[in-house]
């Protein structure tokens, strides 16, 4: 017996050593950055170690050998780019566990001075790339959209040295979004980028991967290294300053700042989340979208065996460490509510209700044992949860705050969230439209947090329990009561309250899941896993039973009632169908005689529509044609030729005849763009030139869809060209007046600059005149023996001094032109700059003239966000609108003059405001202030273009609209951004 003892202590030994030694690699992508801070922080905190693990992580290598590494099993993990599965295709079998960023980092970098503004200007130009890059598909797609390929660029092997781009060594610069910008920011070297996801063309990278044979072998320990991982990453972005000092502590071998990291950090949270998609998410549809690019640029091999290509780990299997811990634990503390009906209640120290059907179905799948703690409320359930008294919330929500407590598995549940009002009130078709009412909800409901959050302007009262809720919407306190489908139409029914209904819902949801103790891991595991479990088939009948309590519940007589007349009302139905059939085969034999009259006059009509539509197409100068890709047969309407200027009589090859008018200089790009549109099957649309036999040019646009079959393959495609020559004139002749417009406004604006100039002057040249005529008097008068070695040293001190103070003087008059050309320069490209400082910066330049004129300029500035704007000319759009209020303000000669400048944020929008109490602007003119040269003040010199340009400015820079109303005192002028 002893040495049996002492073998199992042994063999447990043995198997303890096991879990604690399994040593796993993963080789990461480059040096040592915030790129990988998810793997390090996963490390240093212990997740790779809770879930078993010890990771040696391998410093950069040449991708290929590192991938090699990882499909021999010299490696077990590794990051790759999406070039990944071309290796897949190619026979060398991978698992896709997880997408770190669902956006590209990957950028191209090319000098201001480079003259390179688009990616067709990458042609014959250098290029420094990684050999890894280089077969990447975003980048790949974004050349070939513009009928570019590698040979059409110089590749030159990159040495990571940034000076090579900024010393003129290389055109190009392929680089990360999160990391090199920053250095030429630093630097004050002006750039500007290329990158992939502008152009249309972005996917995953930073992939987690395994061999598909370490995989298939071990699906666990993946399952377990993937969520570590995952862990990793979630505490680096929600922990970015301790996560940038562990770097800079421990891994920063490039001895990058921590200023850097912050800006890498930043960078890389945004690719990571971009979209709002779930950190990690990987899907089929993007991995297949990724291939079909390959596919185009033909270096697929073979076709992507997805089931095997990503990891699909089943999560509802227990590990025999999980099914150990259940042993050893023997059974699992739940608390949950009391009183929540049907959701959950506590009748004679018993669990019922929905979450009790949700638990009883997790014990006959794992055969887990939960155990009831009593509690009275709610708010008593969650703090003996945090106090670890009990292990489990079997229907919770997660928020922010329950998260510092709580871990929670994925959601197995949701429920729409509705408003209950009085019947009086009418239904809420957009919940965004009573925002300003008071609603009641029950504290302690998770979904209150969270629509707060979404909501700030949403009034909610937390009340004791959904009876005194809807109390307070009976007696008027409320407008309406906030809470989940169920349990608002069970409370309904159960407190008989008739005058209330169900007027409306909010299109979040309440998400349930089982909440787990933050401590427990292996717990959280085996719940996550039960979660998955709990499918719809399984959960609808528990659903069903607490609806037919709902409604049936006290109403047995009148259910009896109610069949017998449903039985009636079925018999009668029967009869009335016999009836209704035979009057309509009556009919049927009537409309058959009709049928050949119609078909008759359908004839006629088709003509006559055929006629119809060609004279719409006429006046339209719109054209049809069909292509059938199968037969090569090419077929035009009527207007068609006659946009072609070609004859139907003439027996020609119409594709031909179509290729010969198109200008030469459009028509490679042409036919390249319907290629591609047609390989990745997308919509046809583009604009281009017609070379006719007299020399004109008609200008057209183009547009075509295509049909496939059911294996995917092209066989119509369909389309319309439209003559736009007089349209595009047109344009050309406004874009001309436009400038023409905008020229005029600048020289007006030219004189306004000037005039703030020299008032700003006046003052600083006016101390310089009398410093100059100080020291000329001293002089003249001979205030100082400058034969006297004293007295001439305290004259030197006297004139330094003075000088001094002009060469303050002189500084400020620099400051003031370097101020207004500053802000007169047109801005090339839109900023992300904050709102209220550009503002403010624009009022700055008019101050002293605002103070000269004793009017008082009030600001409330409370949008306090950074949006993207052409800074100078939206200073300008300012300046017009304080400079307008001034002038009334003292030609009116108001008493006590003021303008209110007020910003702030309302939904989706940025809010400005600019309000005097001039008087107001008469109201037959207030529609037409915005109109190009109409002005009040044209007899004195106004020029009426101040407003036009202020309109222009915000809605073509800037997408905004910009409006004007009368108040009580003045005038508002208001501005609306896209937030």
């Amino acid at each position: 017996m002893k040495h049996i003892i002492l073998l199992l202590i042994l063999l447990t030994s043995l198997l303890g050593a096991r879990e604690s030694l399994n040593k796993v690699s993963l080789q990461l992508l480059w040096l040592d950055q915030f790129q990988f801070a998810g793997y390090y922080m996963a490390k240093e905190k212990g997740f790779y170690k809770e879930a078993g693990f010890k990771v040696d992580l391998k410093k950069v290598k040449d991708p290929k050998e590192a991938f090699s590494d990882v499909v021999s099993g010299k490696t077990t993990f590794g990051i790759g780019r999406s070039s990944l599965i071309k290796f897949d295709s190619s026979g060398e079998k991978i698992s896709l566990l997880s997408a770190i960023f669902q956006s590209s980092p990957d950028i191209i970098l090319a000098l201001d001075s480079s003259n390179i503004n688009s990616v067709q200007d990458f042609q014959g130009r250098s290029v420094m790339q990684t050999e890894d890059l280089i077969q990447n598909a975003s980048l790949n797609t974004m050349l070939q959209s513009v009928k570019l390929s590698l040979k059409d660029i110089q590749i030159i092997p990159h040495n990571y040295n940034l000076n090579s781009l900024i010393e003129k060594r290389v055109d190009l610069y392929s680089a990360y979004i999160s990391n090199e910008p920053f250095l030429l920011k630093q630097k004050g070297v002006k750039f500007h980028y290329f990158s992939p996801k502008i152009e249309g063309f972005d996917f995953y990278s930073d992939i987690l991967y395994t061999s598909q044979k370490y995989a298939l072998e071990h699906p666990l320990q993946v399952e377990k290294f993937t969520r570590a991982t995952l862990k990793g990453w979630e505490y680096a972005f929600s922990h970015i300053e301790e996560s940038v000092n562990l770097i800079l502590e421990k891994y920063n071998t490039q001895h990058k700042s921590k200023e850097a990291f912050l800006y890498e950090a930043k960078e890389l949270k945004n690719l990571a989340y971009y979209n709002n998609n779930k950190l990690g998410s990987i899907t089929q549809e993007n991995i297949q979208r990724i291939y079909d690019i390959y596919k185009v640029l033909r270096v697929m091999k073979a076709p992507l065996d997805m089931k095997k290509l990503l990891f699909d780990y089943d999560r509802t299997k227990l590990s025999f460490e999980e099914m150990h811990y259940l042993k050893k634990k023997h059974y699992i503390r739940y608390c949950t509510q009391s009183d929540a009906l049907p959701y959950s209640a506590v009748e004679d120290n018993k669990f019922i209700g929905i979450g009790s059907g949700i638990l009883e179905l997790a014990e006959k799948t794992s055969g887990i044992e939960f155990r009831l703690v009593p509690t009275q409320t709610w708010q008593e359930a969650l703090l003996k949860a945090k106090n670890r008294e009990c292990d489990l919330l079997p229907m919770a929500s997660a928020t922010p705050s329950r998260r510092e407590y709580f871990n929670f598995t994925d959601v197995y549940y949701d429920e729409p969230l509705v408003v209950i009002t009085r019947k009086e009130e009418n239904y809420i078709l957009n919940i965004t439209t009573v925002l300003d009412k008071t609603f009641s909800a029950v504290a302690g409901n998770a979904f209150i947090e969270n629509l707060k959050r979404i909501y700030p302007s949403l009034k909610i009262t937390e009340v004791k329990s959904i009876k005194e809720g809807l109390d307070g919407v009976e007696s008027g306190k409320y407008f309406g009561h906030i809470d989940v489908m169920m349990s608002s139409a069970y409370a309904l029914q159960k407190l008989s309250k008739i005058n209330l209904k169900i007027s409306g819902q909010f299109e979040e949801s309440a998400k349930v899941s089982f909440a787990v103790r933050k401590d427990d891991a292996v717990l959280f595991g085996i719940m996550n896993k039960l979660a998955h479990t709990i499918k719809k088939e399984n959960l609808q009948p528990i659903l069903n039973r607490w609806i037919s309590i709902n409604y049936t519940k006290g109403t047995v007589k009148w259910y009896y009632k109610e069949i017998a007349f449903g039985v009636v009302l079925f018999l009668i139905l029967m009869f009335y169908r016999e009836y209704f059939l035979k009057k309509k085969n009556l009919e049927l034999e009537g409309l058959k005689e009709r049928l050949v009259i119609l078909n008759e006059q359908l004839e006629n009509k088709a003509f006559e529509a055929t006629k119809e539509l060609e004279k719409a197409q006429e006046i339209a100068k719109l054209g049809s044609w069909v292509m059938n890709l199968t037969t090569k047969e090419l077929t035009w309407s009527k207007e068609t030729y006659k946009i072609f200027d070609i004859s139907p009589e003439r027996e020609e090859n119409l594709y031909e005849s179509f290729i010969q008018r198109v200008h030469p200089d459009d028509r490679e790009d042409l036919e390249h763009k319907y290629a591609f549109t047609l390989a990745n099957k997308q919509t046809y649309h583009n604009k281009y030139r017609l070379l006719m036999d007299d020399g004109s040019i008609k200008y057209v646009v183009g547009n075509a869809v295509t049909k496939f079959s059911a294996n995917g393959e092209a066989i119509l495609r369909a389309g319309t060209i439209q003559d736009v020559t007089q349209t595009v004139l047109k344009e050309e002749e406004m874009k001309k007046k436009d400038i023409f417009i905008m020229h005029q406004a600048r020289l007006a604006q030219m004189g306004e600059m000037l005039s703030m100039i020299a008032h700003q002057w006046k003052q600083p040249l006016s101390a310089i005149s009398s410093t100059q005529i100080s020291i000329k008097s001293t002089i003249e008068l001979e205030k100082y023996n400058l034969e006297e070695k004293k007295e001439r040293e305290s004259f030197l001190i006297y004139v330094d001094e003075r000088l001094d103070k002009i060469a303050l003087y002189v500084q400020n008059l620099s400051k003031t032109i370097k101020d207004f050309s500053d802000f007169y320069k047109p801005t090339k490209e839109s900023e992300l700059l904050n709102i209220d400082a550009v503002v403010k910066k624009a009022y700055e330049l008019v101050s002293d003239m605002m103070q000269d004129s004793a009017i008082e300029v009030e600001f409330e500035l409370e949008a306090n966000l950074s949006i993207a704007i052409y800074e100078n000319e939206f200073m300008q759009v300012i300046l017009n609108l304080l400079t307008n209020s001034k002038e009334q303000l003292i030609e009116k000669k108001i008493n006590n003059p003021k303008i209110y400048v007020k910003s702030y944020l309302k939904s989706d929008k940025v809010m400005i405001e600019f309000e005097d109490n001039a008087g107001g602007v008469e109201e037959g003119i207030l529609e037409s202030v915005f109109d190009p040269y109409f002005s009040t003040k044209l007899e004195k010199n106004g020029t009426g273009l101040g407003l036009y340009m202020c309109k222009m400015i915000i809605n073509e820079y800037h997408r905004g609209n910009i409006s004007i109303q009368n108040t009580e005192d003045g005038v508002k002028f208001t501005i609306e951004l896209e937030r």
